[in-house]
């Protein structure tokens, strides 16, 4: 029988969760709703590089310049329907897909707290929340590469190379541990099989 000390630490968990799964679902409407309310701006990150003679950077002791290989933020003042939604495109389904990890996980909790978690159904459960994670994660950032390349071009020349932010690593990691943490339930549940045999 679960004792009081983890089953209080799954409710925490689960309330965490189910914390960033309303959370994230909020900032994502949020995201879409600014994207389009009128006079708002969208800010456009643009590769230092294009800039040959940067302005002088002040409030800086000497020596400190700008990194030609990092990302200067422009404010795009009246965007486009396009140039929006492109914004938006690079924020937006990263949070969708945290929203269902988030929402997954909570209901992997509640049910560990009621029932017995060694089961070959909470395997399938956790594996099927570390693909969305891995594969959801990874397409999510790629979507967001384009569509960050596309909103550059917008701005400058479409041939300017956009590096890709951060972000598969992160997913891939999340995905990794959630199926080992799959691997691990089912190890217990074979070993669960082989003492009942043996009883």
């Amino acid at each position: 029988m679960t004792t009081p000390r983890p089953r209080r630490a799954l409710r925490l968990l689960q309330g965490a969760a189910t914390t960033v799964h309303v959370a994230a679902l909020c900032l994502a409407v949020a995201v879409l709703v600014i994207a389009f309310v009128p006079g708002s701006s969208v800010t456009v990150d643009l590769p230092a590089h294009l800039f040959s003679t940067p302005a002088a950077v002040t409030g800086t002791t000497p020596g400190v310049t700008l990194d030609p290989a990092g990302q200067l933020a422009f404010v795009l003042a009246d965007p486009t329907t396009v140039q929006r939604l492109l914004r938006a495109t690079t924020v937006v389904p990263g949070l969708l897909v945290v929203a269902e990890v988030a929402r997954r996980l909570a209901d992997l909790l509640r049910s560990a707290r009621q029932h017995d978690p060694f089961t070959a159904q909470t395997v399938r459960r956790l594996t099927t929340v570390a693909k969305i994670a891995a594969v959801g994660g990874s397409a999510t950032w790629l979507l967001g590469v384009v569509a960050a390349w596309v909103l550059v071009s917008t701005v400058v020349d479409p041939q300017v190379t956009v590096e890709p932010s951060g972000g598969l690593v992160g997913w891939l990691a999340v995905g990794l541990v959630v199926a080992g943490f799959a691997q691990l339930v089912d190890r217990g549940v074979d070993l669960r099989t082989e003492l009942d045999t043996v009883i």
